[in-house]
């Protein structure tokens, strides 16, 4: 008997799964808070700092969805539970790096094993639960990336500036490994190591799904002719990765800009990232209840977020109380959308691609990481401060042009 035939959440390994999620997000995003430490030690620029985030994410991107093919034989449990070990160790030798190169290849390393964990365990946390309680069981588990904003980015900040922040990355990395033995010890066995049955070429929603069949509430509605299926998928995958380029452009450099521009000071730094993360739980929480069957309206919203809360952070920084109500908003913005892509994606993927699907959209997700600080990197260094506002609203409007557009095609399609 597996997990799915029972009609409770299996609390347990959820909030483990999120327990992972909310480690691997909080190494992931922790030079953003830490960069202003970072560099002067490494003897580097700070946009340097913020390519560490580039090529973690280009480590995802190139290997997550080969390695995913490649290992999906491997039973979950072990999967998940290796590659966060494997993340624990990376995490060590970022610490142990005696110079900037070392770190960067530590830092590719952690991205590889980033992109297995996330490619797994979006599919994994499909198969624990029954298909109308997928939008709880992503909220669950993507609530742990949420909490890593509000709790593990603002301490791993704080605790960086306390004693050192290679001493950050070595706790972090002990309390990673803590975590992968918990997941042994947790995880049902068997449970999502067989590929799902192909009894339909796609798998209509349920009602307790984030997603529904009418065309003017979806940005993407889910159609029963299977060679739509997949290019659903990739869609999804492209309005994801220029979104996050667009946020990534701007918060990969968070902390400078609001030690900067702000002129927050370096102790108010972790409780303004903390208030950002607080925002984006509450979001990530509420997400189920407020936009289930209204998938297309929370997207609207959290674009509305986008622009409203990082357009006073990027439009207004001298007004230090608009610029910290902006970033509060846009923390808002961002917690609602990751949950509603996913739920999307678990709705529209085939069952037996879904870990392709996963897959493909954790490549787009950080595609856009990467090229987002990039992006960022390269308008610090030409352009200064002010141009990262412009690049973040400028690919966010990008971002909803393509959600009307592609509203507009399924009414078309539908007619």
């Amino acid at each position: 008997m597996t997990t799915q035939t029972s009609s409770k959440l299996p609390l347990g390994p959820l909030v483990t799964l999120a327990t992972a999620t909310f480690m691997s997000i909080t190494i992931e995003m922790l030079p953003t808070g830490l960069m202003h430490l970072m560099a002067p030690d490494l003897g580097v620029a700070e946009s340097q700092i913020g390519l560490l985030m580039s090529v973690f994410a280009f480590a995802v991107v190139l290997t997550s969805t080969p390695l995913t093919m490649l290992l999906r034989r491997v039973p979950k449990r072990i999967l998940l539970v290796g590659v966060l070990t494997f993340f624990s160790i990376s995490t060590i030798l970022t610490a142990a790096a005696p110079n900037y190169e070392l770190v960067l290849a530590s830092r590719i390393i952690n991205g590889i094993a980033h992109g297995v964990f996330w490619s797994s365990v979006t599919s994994y946390t499909g198969s624990l639960v029954r298909p109308n309680q997928l939008t709880k069981a992503v909220s669950i588990t993507g609530g742990g990336g949420g909490l890593a904003f509000v709790l593990g980015v603002p301490l791993g900040t704080a605790l960086g500036q306390w004693i050192d922040w290679r001493a950050t990355f070595v706790v972090l990395a002990i309390v990673c490994l803590i975590v992968a033995a918990t997941l042994w010890v947790v995880l049902p066995k068997g449970v999502g190591d067989k590929p799902a049955p192909a009894t339909a070429p796609v798998e209509l929603p349920t009602p307790g799904a984030i997603s529904d069949v009418e065309v003017i509430t979806n940005s993407i509605p889910v159609t029963r002719r299977s060679r739509k299926s997949m290019g659903l998928v990739i869609t999804l995958c492209i309005l994801v990765m220029v979104v996050m380029t667009g946020h990534y452009s701007f918060y990969s450099y968070i902390s400078p800009y609001l030690l900067g521009p702000v002129g927050f000071s370096e102790a108010l730094l972790p409780i303004a990232l903390f208030a950002y993360g607080i925002a984006s739980a509450i979001a990530t929480a509420l997400t189920g209840t407020l936009f289930t069957g209204r998938t297309g309206a929370g997207f609207y919203v959290s674009f509305a977020l986008f622009l409203v809360g990082g357009g006073s952070l990027a439009l207004f920084p001298q007004i230090s109380f608009l610029a910290g109500m902006g970033l509060i908003l846009w923390g808002f913005g961002m917690g609602f959308l990751p949950t509603l892509l996913q739920s999307r994606l678990l709705a529209v993927a085939p069952s037996k691609h879904r870990d392709l699907s996963s897959a493909m959209y954790t490549s787009g997700f950080n595609a856009g990481i990467g090229l987002g600080a990039l992006v960022g990197a390269i308008l610090l260094d030409s352009y200064g401060m002010g141009s990262l506002g412009v690049s973040f609203l400028t690919l966010t409007m990008a971002g909803v042009v393509i959600n009307i557009l592609v509203d507009l095609r399924s009414a078309r399609k539908t007619a």
